[in-house]
This record gives C-alpha cells, sequence and structure tokens, in this order.
C-alpha cells in the first residue's frame, strides 16, 4: 500500500509540474503537452510493474530453490522453460500489437505478471515450477515489448528521446522490489505472503495507470502482420540484445546465490547484491537520455558494457561483501544504457523490428540460463560470473560496429 501511495504521489507530481510547464503557452498546445507528459509518464510507471515483478522473484530465488528442491543445472533448466515461453509468444505478441493495439496487449499481459507471482512460491519442484515460469516469461516478455511500444509512440509523437527514462522506471520498480523483497527476508516473511502483496500492489498500479496511457490504434497496413526475424542493421541490434538479455537476466537470476554461497554473507544479507546492482540501473538510466544527446547511443552501449564486465571481474575476485557490492554497482551502471539504447533504435524501424529484436533477447535469456547453470554446477558461480563478463565484452565489441545505434 505504501508503495501505490508513493507512485500516486509521484504522479501526481508530474501532473502538477505538467500545470505550471504550460502556463507560457497558448490553452490548445498546453493541452496537447499535458497530455503528452501525463502519457509518457504512465509508460513510466507502467514498466516500473515489471520491474517489481522481476525484483520480487530476484529477491527470494533462494528459497524458491530450496522450497522445490533446486540444484544448480535444475534452476537452469526451470529458466530455461521461462525463456521458452518468451520465444513462442513472439509472433502472437506481434499480431496482437498490430491487431488490438499496445495499450490492451498491455492490460492483458499484466494482469497475468500480477496473478502469477503467488503460485511461483507454492511449486515444488522443478518441472512444475519450469511450467509456471513459461507463463511467466511469455507473459512478461508480452507486457514488456507492449509497453516499449507505448513508449516508442511516446518518442514518435514528442519528437524527442525518452526511451532511457521510460527504462528508468524499470529501474525505480527494481529498486523497490529488491529493498521490500530484502526487508521481508530480514523480517523472515514467507514468499507466499510477500507474492501475494507485490501482486495486489501491481493490480492497484494497473488498474491505476490504464487510462492514462496512449491511445494506439491497431496498424491499418497490419492486418495480416507477418513476423520476421532480424535482417540488415537490425541483426546487429538483435545480437547485443541477445548478449544483453544474457548479462542482465543472469545477474538478475543469480545474485543472489553468488552473494549467499560465493561471497558468504550473513543470513538475511543475500538480497543485497540485487539491490545494489538495482539500484546502479536506476541512476544510470535516469540520466542516459541527457548522456545520450551528449555522447551517442553507441559509446554508451560500448562503454557501458566494458565497464559491466570490469565490474563483474571485481566482484568475482572481491575478498569482502563491500568489494563485491562495488563491482556488482559498476557492473549495473554499465549494463544499464543497452536495453533502453537498443530499443529506441530498435522502435524506430517500426513494431514488428522492435518484436523481432526483443526475440533476439528472449532467446539469449533462454539460452544463457541452463548455460549458466551448467557451467555453475561443473566450475561454480566463479566460472559462471565469468561467462556473464565475457558476453559484456562481445557487446561492446558488436555495438562498436553496429550502424543504427548511431544517433
Amino acid at each position: 500500500m505504501v508503495g501505490l501511495i508513493l507512485f500516486t504521489r509521484i504522479f501526481e507530481a508530474y501532473s502538477f509540474t505538467d500545470y505550471m510547464s504550460s502556463i507560457n503557452y497558448p490553452s490548445e498546445e498546453a493541452e496537447g503537452l499535458k497530455k503528452q507528459k501525463k502519457e509518457l509518464y504512465a509508460v513510466c510507471v507502467a514498466l516500473s510493474i515489471l520491474g517489481l515483478s522481476f525484483s520480487s522473484w530476484a529477491a527470494r530465488v533462494p528459497d524458491i530453490r530450496d522450497a522445490a528442491f533446486l540444484t544448480a543445472a535444475t534452476l537452469g533448466y526451470a529458466l530455461l522453460m521461462r525463456g521458452g515461453g518468451t520465444v513462442l509468444m513472439m509472433p502472437v505478441v506481434a499480431l496482437g500489437i498490430n491487431r488490438f493495439g499496445a495499450k490492451k496487449v498491455a492490460l492483458i499481459t499484466g494482469l497475468i505478471v500480477a496473478f502469477s507471482l503467488v503460485p511461483i512460491s507454492l511449486m515444488n519442484n522443478w518441472l512444475s515450477l519450469g511450467f509456471l515460469l513459461m507463463i511467466v516469461g511469455a507473459a512478461s516478455s508480452s507486457y514488456n515489448i507492449s509497453v516499449n511500444a507505448l513508449g516508442s509512440k511516446v518518442e514518435s509523437d514528442t519528437g524527442k528521446s525518452h526511451m532511457s527514462k521510460i527504462h528508468s522506471w524499470f529501474g525505480i520498480g527494481n529498486l523497490t522490489g529488491a529493498l521490500i523483497g530484502t526487508l521481508m527476508v530480514k523480517l523472515g516473511v514467507s514468499a507466499f505472503f510477500h507474492f501475494l502483496g507485490m501482486s495486489i500492489l501491481i493490480l492497484s498500479m494497473l488498474g491505476f495507470l490504464y487510462r492514462y496511457l496512449p491511445e494506439d490504434a491497431p496498424h491499418p497496413d497490419a492486418v495480416r502482420p507477418k513476423f520476421q526475424w532480424p535482417h540488415g542493421g537490425l541483426i546487429a541490434l538483435g545480437a547485443i540484445c541477445f548478449l544483453g538479455a544474457a548479462v542482465e537476466g543472469s545477474i538478475n537470476n543469480w545474485i543472489g546465490l553468488f552473494f549467499t554461497d560465493y561471497i558468504k554473507v550473513e543470513e538475511g544479507y543475500g538480497p543485497v547484491g540485487y539491490t545494489l546492482f538495482a539500484g546502479a540501473l536506476l541512476g544510470m538510466r535516469i540520466i542516459g537520455d541527457r548522456l545520450k544527446n551528449s555522447f551517442g547511443a553507441k559509446k554508451l552501449v560500448v562503454v557501458g558494457s566494458t565497464s559491466a564486465a570490469l565490474g563483474i571481474v571485481l566482484a568475482v575476485l572481491a575478498p569482502n561483501i563491500f568489494v563485491a557490492g562495488f563491482g556488482i554497482f559498476i557492473a549495473g551502471a554499465g549494463a544499464a544504457l543497452t536495453f533502453p539504447m537498443v530499443f529506441s533504435a530498435a522502435g524506430r524501424e517500426g513494431a514488428i523490428a522492435l518484436t523481432s529484436v526483443a526475440a533476439f533477447g528472449s532467446i539469449g535469456g533462454m539460452i544463457s540460463q541452463p548455460v549458466l547453470g551448467l557451467i555453475v554446477e561443473k566450475v561454480g558461480l566463479f566460472g559462471g560470473f565469468l561467462f556473464i563478463a565475457s558476453c559484456a565484452v562481445i557487446i561492446a565489441i558488436i555495438a562498436s560496429r553496429a550502424r543504427l545505434l548511431k544517433s
């Protein structure tokens, strides 16, 4: 409830700012500006819902692992099924957005995300957890793409870059959920009641935000939309998205175990690493649009991915929780702008292009988890996180040659 009040106050504050900024404009133009800004911040807060969902899961991975009797390998298999659901939904998402509009798709899939949280805490084996995560992955990916499509519409309507700001609100949700998760673990609240509270919060936010989201009419030229894999310049964007999902998704899913099993933190402090990572993502995405105007998307992705790799290596070699936490913070700051820059570039090419690039990201998130699980099973978390660092290095190399990343 506190979270809902906080988001409401933030939204009201932005609305007041909209009103103050409109005083110097003619009334008709002022109304248009106010509408655009309300739509922008509605999209921002809508993406924060996905962050809340992701961080709630990530904060309780050790508990879910124990409840479902998972090994590193079976956790990887369950995460593979989540990625499988994501990939299977891609053609359906393209069809839904083009026929019904991204706003309606966001509502339906957002409801599925909210209602699927609680059952996760009740699974007692990897196969049942995997099937549930397949549904979660399909709904989360569809929601993510539809909200990003709405973000691309806002960018098109305003003629300005907003995608990093929009993704910063994923970070706000991510960080908020991580802090709540840390508190729940410290207080000894079960995953069931933790997830129940988050589901109620997400449902309340969806109900509040829906009327403010942009109205996007179905595309008249896409009555029979055809899903296409990336081609031409989109191939590089797809490859970056593939590896970016491997990096960010792997840290999201394994950072709790990294701090509890590798760094050996005290009981109750497992979510600290995730909180630091989420905080770094948020901070960098808040200023990402300004950095893009100053340095360009390509340079941000190259330098950021290189920094992410160095941060992960520092965390792996860290002698204590403080150095490890600093390394993970650097990794989060470095990885933060990969998705905003890639989605903004792909969104300029249309909804089908955005979906196709996101599909590569889904496949990357799917394949990387069982691979990482097997690496961890064989050589431990040390080798697993070095694998993540190597993915970040490859992103930097590809981004340096990606022509569509030019501002």
